[in-house]
């Protein structure tokens, strides 16, 4: 009766483990971003690097290049923006 019981109890809870264990697997495939979404398209940096933990390397690495590219060229027009700024005090100097 005991041994019985004690079965019972343990496939009730191993049961339950997968039941659970299923249910988060479905319920996080949802909120995981696609890897083939065009990344180009999102509108901010933070975009970028949402759900990180969940993407594998290669498109981690693919979002870190992504995201260098964004602020290499945001730095470079900065720069060209200071020259431009720099060249006009310079003319009206002269």
């Amino acid at each position: 009766m005991m041994l019985t019981f004690s079965l019972y109890v343990s496939l009730m809870c191993g049961g339950l483990f997968v039941a659970g264990l299923c249910v988060g697997c479905w319920t996080g495939r949802s909120s995981r971003p696609k890897v083939g979404v065009n990344m180009k398209e999102v509108a901010d940096d933070a975009g970028l690097f949402h759900g990180w933990d969940g993407l594998p390397a290669a498109e981690q690495k693919r979002r870190l290049g992504l995201y260098r590219q964004r602020v290499l060229l945001l730095s470079a027009e900065r720069d060209r923006a200071w020259l431009r700024a720099q060249r006009k005090e310079y003319v009206k100097g002269w």
